[in-house]
């Protein structure tokens, strides 16, 4: 069966010639246009930072939330087009909450992620749908140790110690290849997010930022936006 170029522009679940599913590789260019989000898992829990755009000085800056905390261990950041990153994170919010309705605790970190990577993946094979254009960054504790994924538009999972997902990704990913440790304490996790996020800081637009971290204590998780 012959397909036109055009065809493979167009429909989601027809490769081309060399194998590749044009529609994903759209979805991952509109990631990059949106504002960078990091994520570094440190001693005894996850720091996340993030930038992001406020249109003008009459919005509340709260209003524009980037980092969300989906459970009491798991914290939830995205890049790419904003009313994808929404609706991504309400089925991840629900994933979670039906998980704890049917078994009286919070889901693992590794749970929301497959259960997400499987909703991405779907969006690449059936038809009447497209893609995500975002990609997302999950993180929290599995069994008291703090883990870290980033979820892309094709529904492929990486597993990290530190990384970044939207704009300038490998700026960003090559600063916290040279300077992230293992073990770092919650200030030095804190410091290397924002020195991270400051590789954009003078060819981007975003005009402000939010950090948020989650660490494991005695009493249980503590959790604070910043």
């Amino acid at each position: 069966m012959y397909h036109s170029p055009q065809a493979y522009d167009r429909a989601i679940t027809v490769f081309s010639p060399d194998g590749r599913l044009f529609q994903v590789e759209y979805a991952r260019e509109a990631v990059k246009r949106g504002a960078p989000s990091v994520g570094i898992t440190i001693k005894n829990g996850i720091v996340m930072g993030a930038l992001k755009y406020v249109p003008s000085k009459l919005v509340v800056e709260e209003s524009i939330r980037k980092i969300q905390d989906l459970e009491d261990n798991i914290l939830f950041t995205s890049a790419g087009l904003i009313a994808d990153a929404k609706r991504v994170s309400d089925v991840a919010r629900e994933i979670a909450k039906s998980h704890r309705a049917t078994y009286g605790e919070a889901p693992t970190v590794t749970y929301v992620v497959k259960e997400i990577s499987s909703l991405f993946q779907a969006y690449t094979q059936f038809g009447g749908a497209r893609p995500f254009g975002v990609s997302v960054m999950i993180g929290g504790f599995d069994h008291d140790e703090p883990v870290l994924y980033e979820i892309d538009p094709s529904g492929a999972v990486t597993g990290y110690k530190a990384t970044a997902v939207g704009g300038y990704k490998k700026e960003i990913e090559k600063f916290l290849e040279e300077h992230y440790k293992p073990n770092m304490s919650l200030k030095e996790g804190l410091k290397l997010a924002k020195e991270a996020l400051e590789q954009t800081q003078e060819a981007a637009e975003p005009n402000a930022s939010e950090f948020v971290y989650l660490v494991k204590k005695k009493s249980g998780y503590e959790l604070k936006y910043l």
